[in-house]
């Protein structure tokens, strides 16, 4: 949608984006919101990490390959919101700290999930 100014009602470009400077002064800035890559990378490391510690605790007297394959889809389904959400469009860095941050906390999850089931086999007795 193109503005127009009020003197001669000629059209003169897309409306600005950013911060800008009211009538008033350049001391009182108006903001509009851009999303930026961290807001991005927040929200699915902290929903990650509450989410896969009520997976593991619940799925703790199971098999450890359920709690695996179950904290594996959960992990794959946040980064596939996170990219959608526009995560893609961000930063080479950005993309590729998000999917190793997402990676490192299955990782974690899945080895202690293996750790906790042999030592309750007792495999781990002889150490």
């Amino acid at each position: 949608m193109m503005r127009r100014s009020r003197e001669d009602e000629e059209d003169y470009g897309p409306p600005e984006y950013g911060v800008r400077s009211s009538d008033i002064g350049s001391f009182l800035p108006e903001g509009t919101y851009r999303p930026v890559p961290i807001v991005w990378f927040a929200s699915a490391w902290f929903l990650q990490s509450i989410v896969l510690l009520v997976v593991f605790f619940t799925l703790l007297n199971k098999h450890p390959a359920f709690n695996i394959l179950a904290c594996g889809l959960l992990t794959f389904a946040i980064g596939r919101w996170t990219f959608r959400r526009g995560m893609a469009e961000a930063g080479s860095g950005w993309r590729l700290f998000t999917a190793l941050a997402l990676a490192f906390n299955w990782a974690v999850v899945s080895a202690g999930a293996l750790v906790l089931y042999w030592e309750a086999m007792g495999a781990g007795n002889g150490l």
